[in-house]
């Protein structure tokens, strides 16, 4: 009877550990499909625990297979290899994200590896262990190896699961009971699937490509009884890692299901969904309902540019902007807290597209938050690829994985996890990427960050400059011989931008105010912090209103000075209030700025004041 092991290391998140959903299908499939009673799988290796530890764990296989993802394939291979040292005789079965298509190299790095497997694994996974102990692998799908010779062998894909529902359900299974069990002390979140693949292909993510796009359904009674599944066992939070949640039209009563199932029992808590991208009402509907519920705490409008050379390269035109647009109307109408994805680095896009992308975003009303993430490069995307580099002269470094506000402490054992980052594209050379990735910075600070919101929101609405010109301005426009502040901030961004072009981590070591532990926070969070506890604040907005009134000047709009100092004036106010104990700020303003303010959020052009007023 051979004895399985399973690895799938998965990431903590806030207190909370995932269910290995992947070990999950992989055991209930072979258990279901194989030869009765021929396997006896062991609980799987499920956190990052000591490799003694886990290899003593694992040392009784005879099978074990590993499902490498950015966050734990180093930490998997290092475990790989020990077992192998361990016990040569053990097959060694890897695959997951991480795991490249093209496998030759990586399988000779990587000598203790036995066999990757490519695509869906479930039904390779169990033709291996029914093939084992033979090491004839040659009439399996989705293999590569090296064989006796040392000569490489590969093996393609066959295809896709037409059926979904042939895997049975790790949840109603009882796969994941008896651990835990094995674990009472551990709280529960889990991702979970109602269909897989994705009818786009863009450039940067692998996704499309890996399921080769067409979009197959596990069976609806399946999924309702999953939901009471999670209730049951007292799941605190779902992450449905459908590609597009709510592009099929029976994914509103999937979520009314969750929600009735939540409001009866309390659980589970919340509903995290990668929002359909052409889908409009229906997108809308789903989110709100969720909102309504108390099961989501903002949604996510992924745009990651809105150049068409860009999308186009991304292979990401088919996305309407104009859905963006509308579900962000939408959702500021109703006062629904939503989030933008954006992405720096992608091939051609330049310094002056970014800043503009950055800005109209903020433009069409993503007032609430934006996240600007660099561009990583995956083993199977597109954008990955040799030919796709050349064509757009990509640049990448190697750079530490880390989560923002993990804690700052040696990796476990020495074991750290990396991954590849874009630093330069031909659009987007090294120093222009150093100087976007600042830009970007500057935008969470001074925008998203409160320091100076109003005023470039209502000076960007009054003068009909583009917002991403006044952020750029504040970034680089000339500063009197006497200023102080600005010019520190400005260097410390860039400073750290050159940092990152060279590999360093993303993350500043600092004390995270929440907990009181030394943590890793993100820049933009540290330098804000830093400046809002600054005894110089007063400075800095000084400098930010007179760089603000030459920038002005340079543009020949005319604005009255005391509309701007006011501007500035309230915004200040509005960034002290976040200091705890801060006492109240009143002062006569000559404008009404809280009304110009809503109208401004609303998209509304102001009136500009009249001269010498």
């Amino acid at each position: 009877m051979p004895i399985i092991g399973l690895v799938q290391i998965t990431e903590p998140m806030l207190g909370f550990t995932n269910l290995p959903y992947v070990a999950g299908l992989l055991q209930t499939y072979v258990q279901h499909h194989g030869t009765p009673g021929r396997y006896l799988f062991l609980h799987p290796v499920f956190t990052r625990e000591p490799l003694a530890k886990a290899v003593e764990r694992l040392a009784l296989a005879d099978v074990v297979g590993l499902s490498l993802y950015v966050w734990n394939v180093a930490y998997s291979l290092e475990l790989a290899r020990r077992l192998k040292q361990r016990k040569p005789s053990i097959l060694v079965v890897v695959g997951g994200p991480q795991v490249p298509d093209q496998a030759d190299a990586f399988l000779q790095a990587h000598p203790y590896l036995d066999l990757c497997v490519h695509g869906e694994g479930e039904a390779t996974f169990l033709q291996v262990l029914e093939a084992f102990p033979s090491s004839d692998w040659q009439a399996i799908s989705g293999l590569s190896w090296r064989d006796d010779a040392g000569q490489f062998r590969h093996q393609p894909r066959g295809p896709r699961l037409a059926d979904l529902d042939v895997i049975p359900s790790p949840f109603l299974n009882g796969i994941f009971e008896p651990l835990m069990q094995a674990h009472p002390d551990k709280r529960w979140i889990s991702v979970w699937e109602t269909n897989r693949g994705c009818p786009f292909s863009c450039t940067f993510c692998d996704w499309g490509s890996s399921t080769r796009s067409k979009v197959q359904r596990f069976g609806e009674e399946r999924l309702y009884q999953e939901i009471e599944w999670f209730s049951a066992q007292r799941i605190h939070s779902l992450f449905c890692c459908d590609a597009n949640y709510g592009a099929l039209p029976r994914d509103v009563a999937i979520a009314e299901a969750m929600i009735a199932q939540k409001q009866r029992t309390g659980y589970p808590q919340l509903f995290y969904t990668q929002t359909a991208k052409n889908v409009t009402a229906r997108a809308y509907d789903i989110q709100k309902k969720l909102f309504d519920a108390g099961m989501l705490t903002s949604s996510t409008l992924s745009l990651q540019s809105t150049t068409p050379e860009v999308l186009q390269a991304i292979r990401r035109e088919n996305i309407s902007l104009g859905t963006f647009q509308e579900l962000q109307r939408r959702f500021l109408a109703q006062g629904l807290p939503t989030y933008t994805d954006i992405l720096l680095g992608l091939p051609g896009e330049s310094l002056r597209s970014f800043v503009h992308t950055v800005g109209e975003v903020i433009s069409q009303g993503q007032h609430r938050e934006m996240r600007i993430y660099n561009t990583y490069l995956l083993p199977n995307a597109e954008m990955a690829q040799p030919e796709y580099r050349r064509r757009y002269g990509i640049e990448s470094v190697i750079a530490p994985y880390l989560t923002p506000f993990s804690p700052l402490q040696p990796p476990p054992e020495g074991i750290q996890e990396m991954q590849e980052m874009v630093v330069a594209t031909a659009a987007l050379p090294r120093p222009d990427w150093c100087r976007a990735r600042a830009y970007a910075w500057l935008t969470h600070i001074v925008y998203y960050g409160q320091a100076l919101k109003l005023a470039l929101l209502c000076l960007h609405r009054l003068t009909h400059i583009p917002m991403g010109d006044l952020l750029l301005a504040l970034l680089e426009h000339p500063l009197s011989g006497d200023a102080q502040v600005l010019p520190q901030l400005r260097y410390f961004l860039r400073q750290r931008a050159e940092e990152l072009s060279q590999g360093q981590p993303e993350y500043c070591p600092d004390i995270d105010p929440h907990t009181g532990q030394p943590a890793w926070l993100p820049t933009e969070y540290f330098a804000s912090a830093h400046l809002l506890q600054s005894p110089r604040l007063d400075d800095f907005y000084h400098e930010a209103e007179g760089l603000l009134w030459d920038y002005l000047a340079a543009q020949g709009v005319a604005l009255p000075r005391r509309a701007l100092t006011e501007m500035v004036q309230v915004s200040r106010a509005l960034y002290r209030a976040q200091r705890p104990g801060e006492p109240p700020w009143s002062a006569t303003l000559t404008y009404p700025w809280a009304e110009l303010y809503a109208q401004a959020v609303q998209g509304e052009a102001l009136p500009l004041p009249a001269p010498g007023v």
